[in-house]
């Protein structure tokens, strides 16, 4: 009987010849266009530093169109995008549309090839990889299927390269004027948390050149913390920008005005800076339609009636601060923590967590005061093994946000 390793092997054997490669080329547009399959985005952490990097697109059948380029290994270094790693290292490699099924395969120096052991999970695959391979996905989607190209070098002399982070971007402006780069090498979009104060007035179609340490937080987009210079190296004009409204379209929609406020995770460990999104399990909310006060209740279950699976993981070591931010000011805002091992026992003996009476697991429960809401967002401390529920109260209703840790 064949390994998993040689079953993958031939199986990707028959995926490259039987789908279809697209053109590569220097400037990859990311999205999902009519007629263009996800974008890939492979992350991995160092030492210092969570790096998320844009994926070559190399082959894809997609709304029944096809391609037929040169072969993985045809293509020069200086064609394919590489990540930098000091030996064996875990990477994420995750799609702007959940993959279905992924393989993956790498190819050594002497072009010979091998299988590659990935697990997905949430349509996002993960697996190991070494330096002096160039690793080829193979993802499909429900609209299609397609390939995926990067290199894996040496980490000699990285973390000064983590200083000399450079990216040649694009502008892309939506919303009320928010700012999106669009790295021009990659194709891989990455929002800019915060700018240089020298930093010049931006507007859709500038070419920029971005420097910065490189540390990404992890998310799609990725958000870039780290900028240090900006420089507008072509001035460019909004309607070179508007090849990139299907991808703008893809990761923001117009808020509606009858939904709560969005609420981020952020925090810092000795290995990254992470950013997730936190669900909304209950809010009453006032809104204004055609000149009038709307106001609508959502009713949810309780935090403690919740799997553990079902929330945003906090995955922290030990007590670490926090930040739940939000895209409208807090007020005020009350927290409570359940110990994660007493939830899981009252899930079993009730049968399920839904089944969990509520008040049955005693909980933590403190109120944030004024020195805990920074501009609006909440800031406390966090332990692992506990699950966290936020009462925020804004000018216009309040909500209840969960997550576990």
């Amino acid at each position: 009987m064949l390994s998993r390793s040689a079953r993958s092997v031939r199986h990707i054997s028959r995926v490259l010849l039987a789908c279809a490669f697209a053109v590569a080329c220097a400037l990859v547009i990311v999205g999902c266009s009519k007629n263009e399959p996800p974008s890939g985005t492979v992350r991995y952490e160092t030492e210092g530093a969570v790096v998320n990097m844009g994926l070559l697109l190399h082959g894809y059948t997609w709304d029944g169109e096809s391609n037929d380029p040169d072969a993985p290994t045809e293509l020069s270094d200086d064609d394919v995008p590489d990540i930098e790693v000091a030996g064996a290292t875990e990477v994420r490699v995750s799609f702007s549309q959940p993959a279905t099924e992924v393989e993956a395969v790498r190819y050594a120096e002497d072009d010979s090839l091998e299988g590659v052991e990935c697990a997905l999970e949430d349509g996002v695959a993960t697996f190991d990889v070494e330096p002096g391979w160039r690793y080829y996905v193979c993802a499909w989607f429900e609209g299609g299927d397609a390939g995926y190209l990067f290199d894996v070098k040496g980490a000699e002399g990285a973390e000064d390269n983590m200083d000399e982070f450079v990216s040649t971007a694009m502008v892309v402006t939506f919303g009320d004027g928010e700012v999106l780069f669009v790295d021009q090498e990659t194709g891989t979009p990455y929002y800019p948390t915060s700018l240089p104060s020298d930093a010049p007035e931006l507007a859709a179609g500038n070419i920029v050149r971005v420097t910065g340490n490189g540390i990404m937080l992890e998310s799609y987009p990725s958000q870039y913390p780290g900028i240090t210079g900006v420089e507008v190296i072509e001035k460019g004009t909004p309607a070179d920008a508007e090849k990139y409204d299907e991808l703008v379209a893809q990761i923001w929609q117009p808020k509606d005005p009858s939904e709560p406020p969005l609420a981020s995770l952020e925090y810092t460990t000795e290995l990254a800076a992470t950013s997730v999104m936190l669900g909304t399990y209950g809010y009453t909310w006032t809104y204004e339609e055609g000149g009038s006060e709307q106001t609508v209740t959502v009713d949810a279950p309780h935090p403690t009636q919740l799997e553990a699976a079902e929330l945003s993981d906090a995955r922290v070591d030990g007590p670490t601060e926090v930040i739940v931010s939000f895209d409208v000011p807090c007020t005020a805002a009350g927290i409570v923590r359940w110990p994660e091992d007493e939830l899981e026992a009252a899930a079993e003996a009730a049968g399920s967590a839904q089944a969990v009476e509520i008040g049955s697991v005693e909980g933590d429960a403190w109120t944030v005061d004024d020195r805990e809401i920074v501009d609006g967002n909440v800031v406390f401390t966090v332990e692992p093994g506990y699950r966290y529920a936020i009462s925020a109260t804004f000018d216009a209703g309040e909500a209840t946000y969960a997550f576990t840790a």
